[in-house]
């Protein structure tokens, strides 16, 4: 059965939404959605409903994430690598590391890299108020809520789609904020989060040139910024988000494997990304080869391209991916009073019809299970007296125990004999068969038997003919006989002492009865 999942990417300008089905072999894109957001506070919960009512997508296996400048994040390493030990050790260390009381948060981790027995690990801090307000709203948008991950991190689950050898720094430029991810053939390793993204740059653009946001957002899209007239403010917003990048460069090279390895790339993703030359611009100033998310291959990332934007929908699609098969992360802030449980009696309500069916089919197959052992006993029963009354006309006594092992008894006992007086083919003798070749031999034909042997159901002959044509004619004279199945000339060789043809005759004898 195939299981549908909703990748929830709620922002503050809009809510981003893919769906995958998954079945236990494929998963496959079915739609990507936007809803645009004028003012997200108090309407969002009744636009996600009516929303989601109307492009009929999935209520239940939603999966979102929290803003990752609403949480905090350690990098911890423990000298062991069992799972139950680091998770009764995170909240000891947390403790010394964090100037807030844990019992207000919401603590979960995620394995970064284990090597020589110890493992590293990213431990995320989550405000229960926060993860409360996004289970709550999804909740009044009648939307169940399965995983509450942590931006940043699970970005890396686009590394399912998307070839990202070596290390690489996924940007998700945002419109309130960029989203920052290392990665190392596929794996997370760090996140952060910058306050900077496109919503910046359409503040700036409008502050200097005196116009609202709304023209100065289409002034941007229109023209860019490097280079489209959007003025200087706008560019000094760039210069902003390229220093961030370099920071966050610089505070992670140190944690990558041996220190020896450097950043390959920066891979831009989100609908800030689309901005013109915001790729070259970025990677002038940080150094580091900068470009967009690279388009996905395969079966599912074509399916993905064809459903829309690959850039606007990656952080969502990151996110659907987390409930998926090819999920390469496992945060979930859904836990404690928060933590999903099943209604043992609502389920047993909704599936009390559906068992007692099940219970009357279930009693039907032992009530007609037995009826058929009883029939198959009495007809046992009828063919074992007619066996015993078949040995017995055949033998000449009944049988003193099973009637078939009597028979096959006999039947051996009759083929020894058989074997004994050279009884061949069922009523053939070894002399009869001599006969029978000496007859279809022709008077007229020059061959010498040199050697004759006839084993079971078999005759092998050696001889001496004059050409070869006429070792040819006494496989044809022979074949005249019926009980010689087929025959075998094999063995023709040329005699240099005698001169002639040396050859051999295989002739399998019939079984009597067979065509």
């Amino acid at each position: 059965m195939a299981r549908r999942i909703l990748g929830l990417d709620v922002g503050s300008h809009s809510v981003k939404a893919v769906e995958l089905r998954q079945t236990l072999r494929s998963l496959e894109v079915v739609q990507l959605r936007e809803l645009p957001l004028d003012d997200p506070a108090p309407a969002l919960a009744h636009e996600l409903r009516e929303w989601v009512r109307m492009h009929d997508l999935p209520s239940d296996g939603v999966i979102t994430a929290l803003a990752g400048d609403r949480v905090s994040s350690r990098r911890l390493e423990f000298p062991f690598k069992d799972r139950k030990k680091i998770s009764a050790a995170v909240p000891f260390e947390l403790e010394s590391q964090v100037p807030f009381d844990l019992d207000d948060f919401v603590v979960d981790w995620e394995i970064l890299r284990e090597h020589e027995g110890k493992s590293e690990i990213a431990a995320t801090l989550a405000p229960k108020g926060e993860v409360a307000v996004a289970i709550e709203t999804l909740d009044e948008a009648e939307l169940t809520t399965r995983v509450v991950e942590a931006e940043g991190l699970v970005l890396a689950n686009v590394a399912s789609l998307v070839e990202l050898p070596g290390v690489r720094l996924l940007a998700d430029v945002g419109h309130r904020k960029t989203t920052l991810c290392l990665c190392v053939d596929g794996r997370p390793l760090a996140a952060r989060t910058v306050p900077i993204a496109g919503q910046a740059l359409t503040a700036a653009i409008a502050r200097e040139r005196g116009m609202g946001e709304v023209e100065a957002e289409r002034l941007k899209i229109e023209r860019g910024v490097i280079g489209g007239g959007s003025g200087e403010a706008a560019v000094e917003v760039l210069d902003r988000l390229a220093r961030e990048l370099v920071r966050t460069i610089g505070s992670l090279e140190p944690i990558l494997e041996g220190g020896g390895q450097r950043i390959d790339a920066i891979d831009l993703l989100g609908g800030s990304a689309h901005l013109h030359r915001l790729d070259e611009y970025l990677g002038e100033r940080s150094g580091i080869r900068t470009e967009r998310l690279p388009l996905p291959s395969g079966e599912l990332g074509s399916a993905f391209l064809a459903a829309g934007d690959p850039l606007l929908y990656a952080p969502a699609m990151a996110l659907a991916l987390r409930g998926s098969s090819m999920s390469r992360t496992r945060m979930n802030f859904r836990q404690g009073e928060w933590e999903q449980r099943v209604d043992l009696l609502s389920v047993g309500r909704e599936f009390r019809w559906p068992a007692i069916f099940a219970a009357t089919a279930v009693a039907l197959g032992v009530v007609s299970i037995g009826t058929e052992i009883l029939l198959q006993n009495r007809s046992a029963d009828r063919r074992e007296q007619e066996a015993i009354a078949l040995s017995a006309g055949a033998l000449g006594s009944p049988p003193a125990g099973n009637p078939v092992g009597a028979m096959q008894s006999a039947v051996r006992g009759a083929q020894k004999r058989a074997d004994t007086l050279g009884v061949y083919r069922g009523n053939l003798s070894a002399l009869d068969i001599l006969t029978e070749i000496s007859r279809h031999v022709p008077n007229d034909l020059d061959v010498v038997f040199e050697e004759l042997s006839i084993d079971r159901q078999v005759v092998q002959i050696k001889g001496h003919a004059p050409t070869f044509a006429s070792v040819e004619r006494l496989g044809a004279e022979l074949s005249r006989y019926a009980p010689f199945s087929e025959i075998t000339l094999g063995d023709v060789t040329r005699d240099a002492r005698r001169g002639g043809q040396t050859f051999s005759v295989r002739i399998s004898l019939s079984i009597e009865g067979e065509s």
